[in-house]
């Protein structure tokens, strides 16, 4: 939605693929390419390919990232694709290999199993529970996944799950020590990189959840351990020719930095990058040399999310309303006078 509002008003000649229900898609602005199924997704892409030859692809969702790394290889080839370097890519985009690369310069992480091992090692019995069980990478596109993420507390848990589990989903889930639910304790990194190396960065912490991975307010991070992230996070991608906007996902336990996942797409609030970074667009198209730098704390809202969030928790409406009137440090997801239907097609959802 971001990234199709900020190049339409650019002058860009913007072509939107997607699904008819996602919000951007009710956008007023680029042109929309509605597709049914992952085979038309596939046609789609060749047509456009046809037409406009080494067009530049933005990738914005990690379901579309998985679904063409994984069964449209072609299209790196078709397309100047954002996120790039598709080694890269896959690096960050899988748990497992993710935690090669922070292992090698000595960034914490969960200890982590492909079921698969659990079973064949005999390794049951040797986990700390609790456990939680997530895919290893996004593989699904269209198609509902069979298994959700799940908290295993005990032996007897995950010897259930495991007579129940496929053989390919035994090889595509993960088990890792579960590090805990208070989610005011998750940070994230969020950056623009070019061939690995950090050009423009926040570190924030997601204040309020709508539901596990979607954040409802943002603000930016400048606390003790805000130097130590961007440590951390940079240390792992300078590993690799990675180029794009991403996030780097981490929690904090008993004093120590972990490090949770990398997404390698733009992230959910990163419209908070530009209200960080007023020039960010014009600068990674290469209109700008130098971006400037809000030096104000800047934070992010998703009305709609935290309005539900606050009917549940009347305690945190003083916060809300302090974020809303915030008018020089704060900037929402979805909602944009100039572009209202979105935010409408929203609540609709």
């Amino acid at each position: 939605m971001f990234l199709v509002r900020e190049f339409s008003r650019l002058n860009y000649h913007v072509i939107l693929v997607g699904r008819k229900n996602e919000i951007a898609m009710h956008s007023k602005y680029g042109e929309k390419k509605v597709i049914r199924s992952e085979e038309h997704l596939v046609l789609e892409l060749n047509s456009l390919a046809n037409t406009y030859p080494k067009l530049k692809a933005y990738v914005a969702s990690g379901f579309y990232l998985a679904f063409l790394m994984n069964h449209f290889p072609r299209f790196f080839q078709l397309y100047q694709v954002m996120p790039g370097h598709k080694v890269s890519i896959e690096q960050l985009m899988t748990k497992n290999k993710t935690y090669k690369l922070a292992k090698n310069v000595a960034v914490l992480f969960p200890q982590t199993h492909i079921l698969k091992d659990v079973e064949n090692q005999k390794l049951v019995n040797q986990l700390h529970y609790p456990q939680i069980v997530k895919w290893n990478k996004d593989i699904f596109l269209f198609e509902k996944p069979r298994f959700k993420t799940q908290l295993i507390v005990n032996v007897a848990e995950m010897i259930d799950l495991l007579k129940i589990l496929s053989e390919q989903e035994k090889t595509s889930l993960i088990t890792q020590d579960f590090l805990g639910a208070d989610l005011k304790n998750n940070f994230s990194y969020g950056a623009y990189v070019h061939e690995g190396e950090v050009k423009l960065d926040i570190c924030v912490n997601e204040v309020r959840h709508f539901r596990s991975g979607v954040s409802s307010v943002v603000e930016e991070y400048v606390g003790g351990y805000a130097k130590e992230i961007k440590q951390q996070a940079e240390a792992v991608l300078n590993q690799t020719k990675f180029t794009g906007f991403l996030d780097v996902e981490f929690k904090i336990r008993d004093g120590q930095l972990y490090l949770l996942e990398v997404n390698p797409r733009p992230f959910g609030f990163i419209k908070i990058m530009k209200k960080k970074y007023p020039e960010l667009i014009p600068y990674v198209m290469g209109h700008k040399q130098v971006a400037y730098k809000n030096p104000k704390t800047v934070k992010w809202i998703n009305v709609l999310r935290d309005m539900v969030l606050i009917l549940k928790n009347p305690s945190e409406a003083i916060h809300m309303l302090k974020v809303l009137f915030d008018f020089n440090k704060r900037t929402f997801d979805v909602w944009d006078i100039y572009d209202p239907l979105p935010f409408f097609y929203q609540m609709k959802r």
